[in-house]
């Protein structure tokens, strides 16, 4: 119930009060088959995925207290809204952006499980 209440009410500010501070993303990423390949020292590729979804992309980590470990000053925080994703995102994950790709480097939750804080490094 909180979940869901939160989710509606994050949402309605991504629409109105958030809306310049809003961007898209889509992930098209290649799924590994299990068996490698000597010849060319790569694992097979059986499939591609992709997903997208909306949030604030590009919040700062210059204010905040506590900083991943492995923090560098370029790097970016998103907010993203768990049912407003198409899949969840993975460690290592590109995000394409209006302003270009960002490599997904760390990955959180909050305390509901209805948003993720992802670690975004310009690729």
């Amino acid at each position: 119930m909180i979940k869901s209440k939160i989710q509606a009410k994050v949402a309605k500010a991504f629409n109105s009060k958030l809306a310049d501070a809003v961007d898209t993303f889509t992930c098209i990423k290649e799924i590994k088959s299990g068996q490698f390949d000597y010849a060319t020292q790569t694992y097979q590729t059986t499939k591609k995925e992709a997903y997208s979804g909306r949030g604030v992309l590009f919040g700062s980590y210059l204010k905040d207290m506590v900083k991943p470990l492995d923090y560098q000053i370029t790097d970016c925080k998103a907010t993203v809204l768990q049912n407003e994703v198409s899949a969840v995102p993975v460690i290592s994950d590109v995000w394409t952006t209006a302003k270009g790709n960002f490599k997904v480097v760390n990955i959180g939750q909050d305390p509901t499980g209805s948003i993720w804080v992802c670690q975004l490094r310009k690729v």
